[in-house]
């Protein structure tokens, strides 16, 4: 079980590997510490657990205060048995993750890890209200501590927590998050470029395009009961999707390798004078409203204020879009399209089926929603020549933060940054959805392609992805590569698929 003890400072000695013993891992903690603006809240022993595989650690818990408003939660996790390095973690939605089970992979590997709660105490997902302070006022400081702060001195204080924890420094410091935690890993590299030798960012929810697009898929579900789908639509566009485009990559498996290739027009399922079934076939309305998802919307000026989602992704469209009982608009009214509401707009009661692309996306994308939370800027120069690594991933079908935009920042990155063209990749996961989950493999070791890049100078080429509870495997290729069958052997196995440029 483990053992607590709680004051308001302490100080973190010298650990000698090994030493502290699995019933008190936290034995090398003396009082007191001084670390600027932090205080140290909690420290905990955690004992090994031989049954789940997981070594001895100290966790430390700390509140970071560097301005007045600005209340950080940061947890430190401090294995007995160290790999010398520490590793970051990111959150998602509207909160940051301080659990230990997001924790556990790094320990296991011997990480000593560090993660924050994004400066508000809230874990669920859901809750922007952090950007409001008690007297009803937009918190400036809750969302400079969102958009990056949190994160930054979080690591900062982790670093010298664990260096006064073992008796020298960490030797690396890797990063590793999906959505609102790839967003976290975007805003290392491009303000704070020293943090960090390796950053994964996974389906980074990095530009206002994540959440006007929340806010367009809304509106063209709901904004006319005419237009939204019923559930029992989402097997029959996603079979008449598979029909069409599935074997183009020369195996029918379910997965479109590049949904982008595809180009299914859902006028196949209109409904006849005749249909008696309204659930098995679309009317007018729907069929508009599912061209207009796989079209997107752009602006008069030609960009995109919603990207097209890509064929093949209707798994989640329920969820999303259409609706449940328990969130009837879908997912992106309650996760998505308050964004704008309450950090871009700073205005609770704004109603986002006003919102108007054309008159309101500059107030998406300026702001403090700008200043302290997109993380858009491609000139990581900083960073590359720190000799930072950036490995980007992203799943293809991914329904919230486009492949796209990823697609454009990494793009926009080798324009801006020659040189990142050795210190880049991008990985696209064919049939993922949103960090994870749909039809594709979504498993694989990304942090360990990491470690050999930036230890051992082998840039990633391929990872290989699993599935749980499947056989089925592929090489995750770096961009513009994409697997390939290669025309023999199981389909189910990677080694059957190559890595090749369409």
């Amino acid at each position: 079980m483990p053992t607590r003890c709680t004051g308001l400072v302490a100080i973190l000695a010298g650990f000698v590997g090994g030493a502290a013993v699995a019933q008190d891992a936290c034995a090398p903690l003396k009082l007191p510490l001084n670390l600027a603006n932090t205080t140290i809240v909690s420290t905990t022993s955690v004992a090994a657990d031989a049954a789940a595989s997981t070594r001895a650690y100290c966790e430390v818990q700390a509140s970071i205060s560097p301005v007045p408003g600005s209340k950080i939660g940061a947890v430190y996790r401090l294995p007995t048995s160290w790999n010398g390095k520490v590793l970051g973690l990111g959150g998602g939605g509207f909160a940051g993750d301080v659990r230990a089970a997001s924790a556990a992979e790094g320990l296991a590997r011997g990480y000593a890890t560090i993660q924050n709660d994004l400066g508000h105490a809230s874990a669920n997902l859901l809750d922007p209200s952090f950007a409001f302070d008690a007297a009803g006022m937009h918190n400036v400081e809750g969302i400079m501590d969102f958009g990056h702060r949190a994160t930054h001195l979080a690591t900062v204080i982790g670093k010298e927590v664990a260096t006064r924890f073992y008796g020298r420094a960490p030797e690396r410091a890797y990063f590793e998050g999906c959505s609102t935690g790839g967003r976290q890993g975007l805003a290392e590299v491009q303000r704070y470029p020293e943090d960090y030798d390796g950053v994964i960012s996974s389906a980074p929810v990095f530009t206002p395009l994540t959440y006007s697009n929340a806010i367009l898929r809304v509106q063209m579900f709901h904004a006319r009961p005419e237009s939204n789908l019923q559930p029992e639509h989402v097997p029959l566009i996603h079979n008449a999707v598979l029909a069409a485009c599935d074997a183009k990559d020369g195996v029918a498996d379910g997965i479109l390798t590049d949904p982008r290739t595809c180009t299914w027009d859902p006028v196949g399922l209109q409904c006849s004078a005749s249909s008696g079934d309204a659930a098995a076939c679309l009317s007018p309305a729907q069929v508009e409203t599912v061209r207009r998802v796989y079209s997107g919307v752009r602006m008069s000026d030609g960009r995109f204020a919603a990207m097209p989602l890509m064929r093949g992704g209707e798994a989640d469209w329920v969820a999303r879009m259409i609706g449940t009982t328990n969130q009837p608009r879908g997912m992106n009214a309650v996760l998505g399209a308050p964004f704008m509401a309450y950090i871009a707009a700073g205005d609770r009661d704004y109603d986002f089926m006003t919102f108007d692309p054309d008159r309101d996306f500059r107030v998406l994308d300026g702001g403090i929603a700008a200043a302290e939370v997109h993380q858009q800027n491609p000139d990581i120069a900083p960073f590359v020549q720190s000799g930072g690594k950036l490995l980007l991933w992203h799943g293809f079908n991914d329904p919230g933060p486009s492949a796209l935009s990823t697609i454009a920042y990494y793009d926009a990155v080798l324009g801006a940054v020659p040189d990142a063209r050795d210190a880049v990749r991008l990985f696209l996961a064919p049939g993922v959805l949103h960090c994870g989950g749909g039809p594709g493999p979504d498993r694989f070791d990304a942090l360990a392609a990491l470690e050999s890049w930036v230890e051992r100078g082998v840039a990633p080429t391929l990872m290989i992805a699993t599935k749980r509870g499947s056989p089925l495997s592929r090489p995750v290729c770096a961009y513009p590569a994409l697997p390939r069958y290669k025309g023999v052997g199981d389909t189910s196995s990677a080694a059957s698929f190559e890595c090749a440029v369409p």
